[in-house]
Parts: structure tokens; C-alpha cells; sequence
């Protein structure tokens, strides 16, 4: 898979072979803003590296679920942000 492919190809390739390679592209390309994204709806930095870790493990084992209707940012966020505020209720709950 070519640094250059598009998300959708990314992804197809990350379903289809299991391509490590398509998925530190992706990670690459996108790790950075969902960061920054979460950062703004959450202080504690670990937690945060935590959820965009858990985010891409997601991502990894289901990537043949993403269709190709929505952009992969959306998709992205919408992982990020759910996994975000379960962590966030978790903690809530325990305090």
C-alpha cells in the first residue's frame, strides 16, 4: 500500500489484508487531530492518549465496517468521542 492512498483505500487495504503499513498511514495522518480534538473536551492527557489509542485498536479490528457514504474523520471522531465520554462516565461513577 502507497503512503499516498486515500483514506477509503487506506482502510480497504487495513479490512482486506490486515496491511500494517495502510494502518501507520493512517494513524499518522489522523492521530495528531483526533488528539487535539479530545484535548479540548478533556485535561488529563494520558486519558486522552488512552482513548485515541483505543480508537485505533477499534479502528484496526473493524475497519471492514466503515462505509464509504461519510468521511473518515467523521468516522474517526465519532469512535474517539463515544470512547471518550465512557471513560469520562467510568471515572464518574467510581469518584
Amino acid at each position: 500500500m502507497s503512503d499516498t492512498g486515500s483514506d477509503g483505500e487506506l482502510l480497504r487495504a487495513i479490512a482486506a489484508d490486515g496491511d500494517r503499513r495502510a494502518f501507520e498511514e493512517l494513524y499518522r495522518r489522523y492521530a495528531p487531530w483526533l488528539t487535539a480534538r479530545l484535548r479540548g473536551r478533556c485535561a488529563d492527557a494520558g486519558m486522552v492518549d488512552d482513548v485515541v489509542q483505543e480508537t485505533f485498536l477499534a479502528v484496526w479490528r473493524g475497519s471492514a465496517r466503515y462505509r464509504e457514504d461519510g468521511d473518515v474523520a467523521g468516522w474517526l471522531w465519532r469512535i474517539g468521542s463515544r470512547r471518550l465520554i465512557d471513560v469520562l462516565r467510568g471515572d464518574g461513577a467510581r469518584g
